[in-house]
């Protein structure tokens, strides 16, 4: 969803970055503050302190998202878990967390604490509008106004329950605490953000179509992206509760052919490359070591030259754009931790420092397709058995 990015920088050691899309809703909260709310409370202003203003007012309420989603972020991380990144993006932001609530309460907590945080934000910018009405330029009034009265909003409207709103994770929660099963209780709040989703698409078309209003189709949009996240939710859920205790050397392959990172590009291609019928290898050291990952596709991008002088281990993408797990990991702790794309991406999963097997896309897709049936998840043993790996000729 985001391959197309701007880094933020850090905030706590969080990473933060913005979808493209936030300029395009930059620019429409701009546009809508100039040209329609300040107008209209404050007439016969320059033109262009309107858009000063607005410009100024659209990149707080950004601002006032990042702060929603660090509040979950931070929460998160004092319960032990990790956080990827925070992106912000057309409908928002995303706080990217690995792993699951340890508890209830946590799962609350870290719910609850963005909507507050928004809260707290929009009380203090009503406030401080609503004080200094009467000493600060009128629209830096409005502007405070605006970022408070929409802060509220959207709180609330975060506080529905139904995932993946905020409001569902406390509906999961509480399911959760009632009932002792967190898959029932994340099941129940997918299939509420399900009906949410179905409510809103169903109120922005009857908008549209009987009050002749566009912005119902936006509030449509909104309810299909809830709709569509909700069912994710739900299969991921399903699946999780399927896979529970699945480990990485039940899915991976352990006879991958690899790259040697001492071998030049050229001697890879000529010996390994082209009697494989992969394309993408993992990349190891002379001891067996897992260095990182290639693909052809990015070797074949390489110059003549280069290939003859340049090793394989020299190329390869490392970690953290490359993930590196052990064969004892649970798969459902894996999965949200990288996205694999066909043709480019594996999991190197080692045992004892050394490469045991990889997990590409359809390793993956066999599993959940095997877990979606109902059947059990089995998979080769574990690749110390393979001679192939590393005490072959590879050496030579």
């Amino acid at each position: 969803m985001f391959s197309t990015s701007i880094p933020l920088g850090r905030v706590a050691g969080i990473r933060l970055q913005a979808n493209w899309s936030v300029l395009i809703v930059l620019a429409l909260i701009a546009d809508l503050i100039a040209v329609s709310v300040l107008p209209r409370a404050a007439p016969g202003q320059s033109t262009f302190w309107y858009w000063v203003t607005a410009l100024v007012t659209a990149a707080c309420f950004l601002a006032s998202l990042l702060a929603h989603e660090l509040a979950h972020a931070v929460t998160a991380r004092h319960y032990g878990m990790k956080v990827k990144r925070i992106t912000l993006w057309m409908l928002g932001g995303v706080a990217e967390l690995e792993g699951e609530p340890p508890s209830p309460r946590a799962d609350f907590v870290i719910a609850i604490m963005g909507p507050l945080t928004s809260l707290v934000l929009g009380g203090a910018c009503w406030g401080t509008a609503y004080l200094t009405r009467l000493v600060l330029p009128a629209l830096v009034v409005l502007g405070l106004s605006w970022i408070g009265i929409t802060n509220v909003l959207l709180a609330v409207f975060n506080l529905l329950p139904g995932a993946p709103l905020d409001g569902g994770r406390v509906l999961r929660a509480a399911v959760w605490k009632a009932t002792g099963n967190r898959m029932r209780a994340n099941a129940a709040a997918a299939r509420t953000g399900q009906v949410l989703g179905l409510v809103l698409i169903a109120g922005g078309l009857g908008e549209t179509l009987f009050l002749g209003s566009y912005s119902g189709l936006w509030l449509a949009f909104i309810g299909w992206f809830l709709t569509f996240a909700a069912q994710r939710e739900l299969a991921g859920g399903v699946a999780r509760e399927r896979l529970a205790g699945v480990r990485l050397r039940n899915v991976m392959d352990p006879n991958p052919a690899i790259a040697p990172g001492w071998w030049t590009v050229e001697a890879f291609l000529d010996r390994v490359a082209t009697t494989s019928r992969g394309r993408v290898f993992p990349v190891t050291s002379f001891d067996g070591t897992p260095l990182g990952v290639v693909s052809l596709a990015e070797l074949i991008r390489l110059s003549e030259q280069d290939r003859l002088i340049r090793r394989v281990g020299d190329v390869a993408r490392k970690p953290p754009r490359v993930l590196i797990a052990d064969a004892a990991e649970q798969l459902v702790d894996v999965m949200g931790r990288t996205a694999l794309r066909p043709g480019r991406d594996l999991i190197l999963v080692t045992e004892h420092g050394r490469l045991a097997g990889v997990i590409g896309p359809d390793d993956f897709a066999r599993t959940l397709e095997l877990a979606a049936s109902g059947h059990p998840v089995t998979g080769p043993p574990s690749g110390h058995d393979n001679p192939s790996l590393f005490d072959g000729g590879l050496r030579g």
